[in-house]
């Protein structure tokens, strides 16, 4: 079973580095957004990447939990974010709106860390000893998510008139 959930749980864990490179990058939407400093969100973001990086090289059960346990807290800010109509900044300096996908993703990223967590989450090892599609559909689902995030509530507002 924990073969199963082992491409989604890299994907979360991928996706939560490719948000904090762009934040050390990028920080001020981020800090803008939660009313602090850019360093403060380049510390943040430093943490993303350790907590991604490390459950994708070194996967266990606790870095599986803690994954899980971020990805709630990115959608409890993500609600917050949302009422009060600022972008959050996740992927950068842009002006992209949070919008229940940023929630509802966060949720759904959540539950299969959980699930790894649960079953033994698998990493970049186990990945590489299968088909190259495989790595290949994994970082295309990250992309995709990238753009879950950041670009279907744009589009999905430009489609429904809203």
């Amino acid at each position: 079973m924990s073969e199963a959930l082992a491409p989604p749980f890299l994907v979360a864990a991928l996706l939560v580095c490719v948000a904090g490179v762009v934040k050390l990058r990028s920080p001020h939407r981020a800090a803008a957004a939660l009313q602090t400093s850019p360093w403060a969100i380049r510390g943040l973001a430093v943490g993303e990447v350790s907590l991604g990086a490390a459950c994708a090289l070194a996967p266990t059960r606790p870095l599986a939990v803690a994954l899980a346990a971020v990805y709630g807290l990115f959608s409890l800010l993500a609600v917050v974010l949302m009422r009060r109509g600022v972008p959050c900044g996740c992927f950068g300096d842009n002006d992209f709106p949070v919008s229940l996908a940023h929630v509802t993703a966060s949720e759904l990223l959540a539950a299969l860390a959980l699930g790894a967590a649960l079953t033994g989450p698998r990493g970049l090892e186990w990945a590489l000893d299968q088909p190259a599609a495989l790595l290949l559909g994994i970082a295309g689902a990250v992309y995709a998510t990238v753009l879950v995030y950041t670009r279907l509530p744009v589009a999905w507002a430009a489609w429904s008139g809203e």
